[in-house]
């Protein structure tokens, strides 16, 4: 065991060998739990985490407690419940029977099973430790012994043990094994009593072993009266059974038991005549199990109904149009404010080509140098006339030929957050966002950009009171969700003049949520005479549904790179905060069948495909969600993931969160410090978040974007005066799309 101490253990391999042992696609959850058990509704096995770190313990282990969920009856324990020496008989017989069971059907655990029990062995795991294991135990423990050895350990059996061991071998039910169990403590009980009758009882190493002795003999008559009642008992409910057959589908949770015997905290009951190998075993069994890990709520993603989460950018003009209309049409004066929306977002759009130009242009060339160096030079086979004058004394005589290697199809996706703590800075954020969809346009990368919202209601809809259930498809295990909409305000397939008006009504709700406190006024003549109108309910701010609208991207993303054979694909979330709080209690099925929500809590572990994700890093908390979503999305369909988080004001200790790991205090300090300087220079600091290939914190104060501006040039300025103002100029409107830098840089 010492030399396999540091090895790993993988769960998602145990997890793959206990499915194939159950012969099912079973689900396999490793948590914070004492003993295993098998949830027969749901098909799940659940098993404690382990701190053994040897594969043949582990292996075995898992391949016992997969055997008793497969032949180890769930209703089968609640018959002889009342029994601790019964109790304890049974259960050593029936692991005697489930383990022959797996290791005939399964020949490559029997290693497991040999070297597993050396290992426990040796740490005197059953107990044996200064123990005579041929006269100090009675025949349950010797049988419990033999049979977890594989047969190996060298005792001496007599005649009448070996007729007992022969019914062993002919175990085949449950029933089986708790008859049989019967007639073994009986026949016990009759042996203890013909040696309590021998003047040496006391000094007897069974006396001490079981906690016998002659002032006892009122407890074992009462222990003997509850054997005997128990046998009726069971022996009466034994006709309910089908023949004898095994079932275990009759209870929804099997507990594989944990410690069957009696005593409790302070021991064996006296009297009890238990197997003290299986007790000391399943007492010890707590030294494998870990008393520190967290508790996990394991879970699958249900399916996304596209067709109800996704609005088209068809609709989202339809309803922008209608609402425009019928304003304008109830307060003619809105006409001024429509007039003054088209002329202004077409200036903007003016005012920013000349700086996406140039980013194009910058991106053309940044393309082109990373293609040169990664270019090959190889012979073409063809002589060079020029070079044939050498063949004296050098064979390059041939033609070369310089191959640049194929550009990468580009794509992108993007997420804007619509919540209500948006609104101090959605302005900005859509500036910088049009910038970006500008320059995708420009060098024809596929793109589609999406708000995710939780305030887009139809007539089916309660958006109020909901479980997500009209956005996603629910199975049992999947993850709860809230509804959510992806509005689509952008795409590469729109026509241009489509694009600019959906742009154009982008624009406008970031402008009225910019002046939402002065709309009514018209105080402000530089911009327009008069009020402006508002936005369609649908359209308002809401919660953050974040995490439901990545897990609608793990079905849209496949979609969109294969529409597009897109090789380098993108995809863009910008936020201002935390998701809402989701996938927890899971679904699970009830005895009817019936879906209904799960009672566990914990640190997701989430099933994508054949992989599991989780957060081992950090204790749980809303955004390891995200980061394991967005971990999945990354992995499963190989693509890179930016984050844009929009702050406000940081605090020093909301800094620690994103720098990442540190040496010390001191370290701690610099790094933060070092990212608060970037913040107010740069307007973005590059930070750590799971999940995230980059991660970047933007500056909300100062996110506007800037075009060149040389007002402040005067006609008697000395020409160095004038070049540092343009010089200025020129940084900060580069400088200032941060968005499209960054993704600039990504796709280069």
């Amino acid at each position: 065991m010492d030399t396999q101490k540091n090895k790993k253990i993988n769960f998602e391999i145990k997890s793959q060998l206990a499915k194939l042992i159950a012969t099912e696609n079973i689900q396999v959850q490793h948590n914070a739990v004492k003993t295993a058990s098998f949830d027969t509704v749901n098909r799940i096995l659940t098993l404690p985490i382990f701190k053994v770190q040897a594969g043949d313990v582990y292996d075995m282990l898992i391949a016992h407690e997969c055997s008793h969920a497969l032949w180890t009856p769930t209703d089968g324990w609640k018959k002889i419940s009342g029994d601790d020496s019964l109790r304890s008989y049974v259960n050593v017989l029936e692991d005697c029977r489930i383990d022959a069971k797996i290791q005939k059907k399964y020949p490559g655990v029997v290693k497991n099973y040999i070297n597993g029990f050396d290992i426990l062995e040796k740490q005197n795991f059953f107990g044996t430790k200064n123990k005579d294991i041929n006269t100090d135990l009675m025949l349950i423990d010797k049988i419990n012994l033999f049979y977890k050895s594989s047969k190996r350990l060298p005792f001496i059996f007599s005649p009448v043990d070996k007729v007992w061991l022969s019914k062993v071998d002919e175990l085949k039910t449950f029933n089986d094994t708790v008859n049989l169990a019967k007639q073994i403590l009986e026949w016990q009980k009759k042996e203890v009593e013909k040696l309590k009758k021998l003047p040496d009882f006391d000094e007897h190493a069974f006396a001490d072993n079981y906690n016998l002795s002659e002032d006892e003999d009122d407890m074992s008559d009462e222990s003997n009266e509850s054997s005997e009642n128990s046998e009726e008992d069971s022996n009466g409910s034994e006709e309910s059974e089908d023949n004898g057959e095994d079932k275990t589908d009759t209870d929804k949770t099997s507990p594989i038991p944990e410690s069957k015997n009696g005593g409790g905290e302070g021991g064996i009951e006296p009297g009890a005549l238990v197997a003290i190998t299986d007790d000391a075993l399943e007492q010890n069994k707590e030294k494998l199990v870990s008393t520190t890990s967290r508790k996990y709520s394991y879970m699958t993603l249900p399916d996304a109904n596209l067709k109800q989460v996704i609005v088209s950018n068809t609709q989202f003009l339809k309803e922008m149009r209608e609402y425009a209309s019928s304003e304008i049409k109830r307060y003619p004066e809105y006409n001024n404010y429509q007039k003054w929306l088209h002329n202004t977002y077409k200036k903007f759009k003016h005012d920013n080509k000349r700086t996406v130009m140039y980013l194009v242009k910058e991106f053309e060339m940044k393309k082109s140098a990373t293609a040169y160096k990664r270019a090959t030079t190889s012979k073409t086979g063809i002589i060079d006339p020029q070079k044939l004058k050498n063949y004296k004394f050098s064979d390059d005589i041939f033609k070369k030929l310089t191959i640049l290697p194929d550009s990468k199809n580009h794509g992108m996706m993007m997420l804007l957050d619509w919540s209500g703590s948006m609104c101090d800075t959605l302005k900005q954020t859509i500036d910088q966002l049009l910038n970006l969809v500008w320059f995708c346009d420009k060098i024809n990368i596929p793109y589609e950009v999406y708000f995710f919202t939780s305030e887009y209601e139809d007539n089916s809809r309660d958006r109020y009171n909901n479980k997500g259930k009209l956005s996603f498809n629910y199975k049992s295990g999947d993850g709860t969700l809230k509804d959510v909409n992806l509005v689509c305000v952008a795409n590469n397939t729109m026509k241009r003049k489509t694009l600019d008006e959906s742009l154009m009504y982008l624009y406008h709700m970031g402008q009225s949520y910019n002046n939402r406190y002065s709309w009514y006024t018209g105080s402000d003549p530089a911009k327009y005479q008069g009020s402006s109108y508002d936005l369609p309910t649908n359209f308002h701010l809401g919660t953050t549904p974040l995490n439901e609208g990545l897990v609608c991207m793990q079905k849209m993303i496949p979609l969109f790179k294969e529409k597009y054979s897109i090789e380098k694909m993108t995809l863009i979330t910008l936020t201002d905060g935390g998701a809402n709080y989701s996938l927890s209690n899971p679904f699970q099925k009830d005895s009817t069948g019936k879906l209904v929500e799960s009672n566990t809590y914990g640190t997701p572990v989430i099933k994508v495909g054949k992989k599991s994700y989780s957060d081992e890093n950090e204790n749980y908390r809303r955004s390891s969600v995200t980061g394991i979503l967005l971990e999945a999305i990354r992995e499963q369909h190989n693509i890179s993931t930016i984050g844009f988080y929009v702050t406000r004001k940081l605090k020093s200790w909301e800094y620690a969160d994103y720098i990442g790991d540190y040496k010390n205090y001191s370290d701690k300090e610099k790094l933060i410090k070092q990212m608060k300087t970037a913040m107010t220079k740069e307007r973005y600091a590059q930070a750590k978040s799971l999940g995230y290939s980059k991660y970047f914190l933007l500056n909300g104060k100062s996110m506007q974007v800037d075009n060149t501006d040389l007002s402040a040039i005067k006609s008697d300025m000395k020409a160095t005066s004038i070049k540092k103002i343009f010089s200025k100029s020129m940084k900060n409107r580069i400088v200032s799309r941060t968005l499209l830098n960054k993704f600039v840089e990504e796709v280069a």
